[in-house]
C-alpha cells in the first residue's frame, strides 16, 4: 500500500524531470510488475484509474484524483489476475479478470475471463452476466450502459429459421446497481448482427446465412431494406472427420460506422492477402476503398469514440506502430505528438466527455512506458509516470529494426535491442524468436529482450515466415514449414548479423518461449553449429505427443488449425520425427537449459520432461528448471515465476556465454 500512495505522489510531475544517472536495474527490477497500466480518465475528466502494485498480492484498483480530492485504492485481490480496468460512469468501474477455473461440461481446466462493476470509493461490487457485452456507455444515462445479451425467439414467419427458438441478440439497459437490475430495449431478429448509431439506436444489421452475406440498414426510422448482399467463397480445410471453414468476399462483417452515420467500415483483404479497411456509403450503397491500406502489413484495428461508438479511426502495426485518424481533431493531435516524440509509438489512449483532457500513451524510443496528462484548454501536457518507474529511461536499451533476406529470397526483418551504451559491433547475441507462432513482436519495451540487453547481450527477435500481421499469404508459406523454412528464418537472421559485424560468430544463443522454445530446441538438433547454448521455455520437444494432447483437450477444437500449419502427423511420420527435437536429442550439441511451468495448460510440462527423458537417454547433459506452478503466458506469471525465469537466464548464460569475455 505505502508503495502505491507512493507512486499517487509522483503523479504529475513536470515532463523532463532529470534522472540521475542510475546503475544497473536489478532481477527484482526487472522482475516487478508494471506499475501503471490500463490508464483511464473518468468521463468528467476529474479522475484516473489504473491498475499498479509490483506483486500479484500488492496488485490493486488506483482512482487519482485530478481536483484534489484523496485518493482510493481498491484491493485487485490475488485470487484472480486483474487485467484490465476503465470508467463505466464518473462512480463505476469495469474491471476484467482473468481466472483459472474447471469447465464442468469440458472437464478441462481453462482461463477464463470475468468482468464486474465495481463502485470507485471501493464499497461494492458485483460480477456482470458471463454472456453479456458491452455495445456503449450510454452519457444520456450516466447511472446505466447498453449491453447486448443472447436472447430467445419465437422465429414463426421470420426469413431464418423457419417454425422454430431460436436464439438471436438483445440489447438491454444495464443499471450499476446490481446484475439483474436491467430493462429490455430491443430485440433483434435472429441471425443479425446489429450496430449502433451515435443516438444508440440499432440501425444496421448484417448476417451471414450459409455463405451469403447480407446487409441491411434502417437510418431513417422507415424500415429495414437489404443494401447489399453477395455470395461468399468457401475455403475448407479437412482433416480426418474434421473440417474447418473460412468465408472470403468483399464484405464479411461490419465493424461500425462513422459519427454521421453515412458510412459503415469493415476490414477486407486484398486479393486475399493483407486485410485493408473499406467503407460502405450508405447514401450510394456502395463499397468504397481501400480507404487505408499497408503494403506490408493487416490493417484494422479501429478506434471508437467512447462518447458516440463511432469509429473515428484505425491502427495497425508494420515495422512501427500507426495510426490514421478520420476525425480531424484527433488527426491534429496525433500528428503533434508524434513530431514531438518522433521515436515513440504514441497512443490517444482516452479522453474525457468534454474533451478537455486527454491521456496520452508513450512507448519505445528509450522509455519503457510513459502516460501524459493533455490539457486541451492550456494547451499543457504533464507527465503522469511510467509504466516500470524501477527501470528509469537511462536504462532502457534503444531498439532498431534490421532487414535482412532469407536464404529464398523472402525479405524479412527483425527488432534489435542493444545493450545500453554499446555500439551494435562484435557482440554476444541472444535470438529470441517469438511465440505462437501465429503471434509476432512488436516495435516498444519487450520486458524479456530488455533485461537480456541489460545483461550485456544484443537481442534479436527475426519475424519469421508465418509470423501473425502480415497477411495471408505470410502465414501461408509457413503452413508445413515447421523445422523448415520457419526455422531455416532464424538461422538467416544469425547469419545476417554476424556478416553485418553485429554478433560474435562464436557467441551465439537461442532462447524461446512456446513456439520459441520449440524454435530453440529445433536450433540445438537441426542447426547446432550455430549455438553456443540453447535455452528453451515451455517448448513443444515431441510433436507427435503435443499433437495428441491437442486431440484431447476440448474435443479436439484446434485440430485443424495444428494440422492446416504443421501437416498431418499421422501419415508424415518421416517429416514429424525428423523436426521433433526429442526424437533427435542425440544431435545436441550445445549447452541445454529446460525451463517450464508446473501449471501450462497451453504446453503441457509433460513437454520438457519428454525432453528430458531423451537427452538422458542420448547420454548428453542439460538442466531443467521447473517453475512451480508456473503458468505458460506471461501476464499470469507471478513475480516468483519471472524472478526464477531471469535469474536462471543470467545464471545460464553468464556461465556459457559471458558477455564481456570469450
Amino acid at each position: 500500500m505505502a508503495r502505491l500512495l507512493g507512486l499517487v505522489t509522483m503523479l504529475l510531475m513536470a515532463v523532463g524531470t532529470a534522472h540521475a544517472q542510475p546503475q544497473v536495474p536489478s532481477i527484482d527490477d526487472y522482475a516487478a510488475m508494471s506499475n501503471m497500466t490500463s490508464v483511464s480518465l473518468s468521463p468528467n475528466g476529474e479522475r484516473i484509474v489504473f491498475i499498479s502494485g509490483e506483486s500479484r498480492a500488492e496488485r490493486s484498483i488506483v482512482v487519482y484524483s485530478l481536483v484534489g480530492e484523496a485518493p482510493q485504492v481498491i484491493d485487485g485481490g490475488d485470487d484472480q489476475v486483474l487485467a484490465a480496468v476503465s470508467w463505466a460512469n464518473d462512480e463505476n468501474l469495469l474491471a476484467t479478470y482473468s481466472e483459472r477455473r474447471d469447465i464442468a461440461s469440458m472437464g478441462e481446466r481453462a482461463d477464463v475471463f470475468r468482468t464486474y462493476i465495481i463502485r470507485a470509493d471501493g464499497s461494492r461490487n458485483w460480477e456482470l452476466n458471463q454472456y453479456a457485452s458491452l455495445a456503449n456507455r450510454d452519457i444520456s444515462d450516466p447511472d446505466s450502459m447498453l449491453v447486448w445479451l443472447a436472447v430467445l425467439q419465437d422465429n414463426r414467419g421470420s426469413r431464418v429459421g423457419g417454425d422454430s427458438v431460436e436464439q438471436a441478440v438483445g440489447l438491454f439497459r444495464q443499471e450499476f446497481s446490481r446484475d439483474r437490475a436491467r430493462r429490455r430495449i430491443f430485440i433483434g431478429e435472429g441471425g443479425y448482427n446489429y450496430i449502433l448509431n451515435a443516438d444508440n439506436e440499432p440501425v444496421v444489421r448484417y448476417t451471414n446465412d450459409d455463405g451469403e452475406f447480407e446487409l441491411w440498414a434502417n437510418l431513417d426510422g422507415s424500415g429495414w431494406e437489404r443494401v447489399y448482399n453477395e455470395n461468399l467463397t468457401r475455403e475448407r480445410f479437412r482433416f480426418g472427420a474434421r473440417r474447418s471453414d473460412r468465408w472470403t468476399g468483399r464484405m464479411t462483417n461490419m465493424a461500425g460506422l462513422d459519427a454521421t452515420g453515412q458510412y459503415g467500415y469493415f476490414t477486407s483483404r486484398v486479393n486475399e492477402d493483407r486485410s485493408a479497411v473499406f467503407r460502405f456509403n450508405f447514401e450510394t450503397n456502395e463499397i468504397e476503398g481501400p480507404v487505408v491500406q499497408s503494403d506490408l502489413a493487416d490493417v484494422g484495428s479501429f478506434i471508437r469514440d467512447w462518447r458516440t461508438n463511432a469509429i473515428i479511426g484505425v491502427s495497425w502495426n508494420e515495422e512501427r506502430q500507426h495510426v490514421e485518424y478520420f476525425d480531424e481533431t484527433f488527426a491534429g493531435i496525433q500528428s503533434q505528438l508524434e513530431g514531438f516524440f518522433p521515436d515513440s509509438n504514441v497512443s490517444i489512449s482516452s479522453w474525457d466527455q468534454e474533451f478537455r483532457r486527454v491521456i496520452i500513451s508513450i512507448s519505445g524510443g528509450q522509455t519503457s512506458r510513459s502516460y501524459y496528462l493533455l490539457d486541451r484548454q492550456s494547451g499543457e501536457m504533464a507527465f503522469l509516470a511510467g509504466a516500470y518507474d524501477r527501470i528509469p529511461d537511462e536504462s532502457v536499451a534503444p531498439v532498431e529494426i534490421v532487414h535482412f533476406e532469407a536464404r529464398d529470397g523472402l525479405e524479412l526483418f527483425g527488432y534489435l535491442t542493444l545493450p545500453p551504451g554499446r555500439e551494435a559491433s562484435d557482440l554476444p547475441l541472444v535470438m529470441l524468436p517469438h511465440g505462437g507462432p501465429q503471434a509476432r513482436d512488436f516495435y516498444g519495451f519487450d520486458p524479456w529482450a530488455q533485461f537480456l540487453a541489460s545483461r550485456g547481450y544484443a537481442v534479436f527477435q527475426p519475424q519469421f515466415r508465418g509470423s501473425d500481421g502480415f497477411g495471408r499469404n505470410f502465414i501461408t508459406m509457413a503452413h508445413g514449414e515447421w523445422g523448415r523454412s520457419m526455422q531455416d528464418d532464424v538461422s538467416d537472421a544469425v547469419h545476417h548479423l554476424v556478416e553485418s559485424g553485429v554478433a560474435d560468430r562464436d557467441r551465439v544463443c537461442l532462447f524461446g518461449w512456446s513456439y520459441g522454445g520449440y524454435a530453440a530446441l529445433a536450433g540445438a538438433t537441426l542447426t547446432p553449429e550455430l549455438y553456443r547454448c540453447i535455452i528453451a521455455g515451455a517448448p513443444v520437444s515431441d510433436v507427435f505427443s503435443m499433437m495428441n494432447y491437442e486431440t484431447g483437450r476440448f474435443g479436439g477444437a484446434s485440430v485443424t488449425y495444428w494440422a492446416e500449419y504443421i501437416g498431418d502427423w499421422r501419415s508424415e511420420t518421416e517429416y514429424i520425427t525428423r523436426i521433433s527435437p526429442a526424437l533427435n536429442a542425440e544431435d545436441v550439441q550445445a549447452p541445454l537449459m529446460l525451463v517450464h511451468g508446473t501449471d501450462d495448460l497451453i504446453v503441457p510440462f509433460e513437454q520438457a520432461e519428454i525432453m528430458a527423458e531423451a537427452m538422458d537417454a542420448a547420454g548428453k547433459p542439460y538442466e531443467l528448471v521447473a517453475i512451480e506452478d508456473g503458468p505458460h503466458q506471461s501476464y499470469r506469471m507471478t513475480v516468483d515465476n519471472v524472478r526464477e525465469l531471469y535469474t536462471n537466464l543470467e545464471r545460464f548464460l553468464f556461465e556459457h556465454n559471458p558477455p564481456d569475455a570469450n
